[in-house]
């Protein structure tokens, strides 16, 4: 089914998030609702936003949507770990396709991170195209749902145009149009980010507020900020990336922590944003990915280059990884979450302080500050933190940037696929990759368009190489 017109369904849900909010009691709590089946009570788009009530079930729609999308709190990490040399898969095939980079246009995987995004897309279009309009809602509050569906279209969209490449540029609710849109050109796509995330920055508070003030599962001006910083380093605009990225490092909210196992959990200061739990209470990622009795090897292992690529003595790799052995077979798996049980114990987090230093270190670099990169880059290698000594290497431009990526692979690894879209935005992956795998083709750097969306709109094009 066109995902255009699966969108319909979320129009549907407003009636039950009422009845949730109430029981839930305040905007604080929506990050806690579990999303109903859809009713079979229509509320159309333009009666929803009537109260503050209705457009709380909005929001609260949209995130839940994201938290418990399959593509957005799993495929997101795991298919760019296995498309780049971060991860294998050892039960079986099931995976193969990403590893040789061979994926078939009507990969189910591939259209479902496809769709989803554009779900989420069409309920934060309802909310920004509604809520501007409703009568009787505070200045205030309108800001806030603005804010956060500004930033959540942000965010899906950042991931379709480095995943696709050219994609839709969809703004508005009318399906009849949105199921027609071409491929819009990645600079465009890009200008809307942008433009949205510094929209989301002026309607969003500084604080947690929107989350209840403890959890950081709900946007703020931080959060929109810290994207907006990576969105310019993926433009090469070293100048604004180093400029947002210090905007949230000079906030006494995010702290690097000094305890690897504080990272993922929800009282760590250097979450920025954070998804809240399915209601099971664990992260999707956690249990998948950790052994259990009935699947005592691991589906998802570390490849031998990400392996091998930490220097000894790393507390990363002791940390946030796990052996085990096997049939003779020893297999290491990523531990960064470490609960596939329950009880709310970490939070999937989706942007963390020690990236913005990242962040900032190599716009510096760019810049020719070497000594502020290395600054920088020393907070992460901090001896407390990671174990290892402060840089001690070559301080020229070039030595610096190697430096910054190879301990971005060592910082970031199995999280929302950086690895990957470090080696793309970086014009490396061909070089990496294509010494590594044997059925590597430079346009594999892109996903392809899911043949299932060409063939309900045939103004979408295909990708080379598909």
């Amino acid at each position: 089914m066109n995902s255009m017109k699966k969108i319909k369904k979320y129009i549907n849900y407003g009636l039950l998030f009422v009845i949730g909010i109430f029981a839930f009691g305040s905007l604080s709590s929506c990050k806690k609702l579990i999303v109903p089946n859809p009713s079979t009570t229509k509320i159309l788009t333009s009666t929803v936003f009537t109260d503050s009530l209705t457009v709380q079930a909005a929001v609260a729609g949209m995130y839940n949507t994201i938290s418990y999308s399959g593509a957005y709190n799993f495929n997101l990490a795991v298919i760019p770990g296995f498309t780049a040399d971060e991860l294998n898969y050892v039960q079986g095939a099931g995976y193969n396709q990403y590893i040789a980079n061979a994926i078939p246009i009507n990969d189910g995987n591939i259209e479902g991170i496809w769709s989803s995004s554009y779900n989420v897309i069409y309920q934060a279009n309802a909310i920004i195209g509604g809520v501007g309009s409703s009568p009787g809602i505070s200045v205030k509050f309108k800001n806030q749902a603005l804010g956060e569906a500004l930033f959540i279209r942000a965010f899906c969209y950042f991931y379709l145009v480095n995943l696709y490449g050219d994609v839709p540029l969809v703004t508005g609710t009318d399906l009849g149009t949105n199921e027609k849109i071409g491929r819009t050109p990645s600079t465009a796509v890009y200008a809307q980010i942008i433009s949205d995330l510094k929209l989301a920055q002026s309607y969003l508070p500084a604080d947690f507020s929107p989350s209840g003030g403890t959890d950081r599962t709900r946007a703020n001006q931080f959060v929109a900020t810290a994207l907006l910083a990576r969105v310019y380093l993926y433009q090469s605009d070293w100048i604004n990336a180093e400029a947002q990225a210090t905007a949230v490092i000079n906030s006494p909210l995010f702290v690097p922590a000094t305890d690897l196992t504080t990272v993922f959990t929800p009282t760590s200061k250097e979450a920025i944003f954070q998804l809240y739990n399915q209601a099971g209470g664990y992260v999707q990622f956690a249990y998948n990915v950790i052994p259990n009795a009935v699947t005592p090897v691991p589906s998802f292992v570390l490849t031998t280059q990400q392996v091998s690529a930490f220097p000894a003595g790393d507390k990363r790799q002791s940390t946030w990884t796990k052996t085990i052995t096997y049939g003779g077979i020893t297999y290491s798996y990523p531990y960064k979450y470490t609960n596939p049980t329950g009880g709310n114990t970490e939070y999937y987090t989706v942007f963390r302080i020690a990236e913005q230093y990242l962040i900032r270190a190599e716009a510096r670099a760019e810049q020719a500050n070497t000594p502020g990169a290395i600054a920088d880059l020393n907070v992460i290698r901090n001896p407390t933190r990671v174990g290892l000594p402060n840089y001690a290497g070559a301080t020229d431009q070039a030595s610096v940037l190697a430096a910054i990526m190879k301990e971005r692979q060592l910082e970031l690894f199995a999280e929302w696929g950086h690895r990957w879209l470090d080696l793309k935005r970086t014009n490396t992956a061909n070089a990496v990759l294509g010494a590594e795998k044997p059925t590597w083709k430079p346009t594999d750097v892109l996903f392809p368009i899911p043949q299932t969306e060409r063939t309900n709109n045939p103004n979408l094009t295909q990708n080379p190489g598909y």
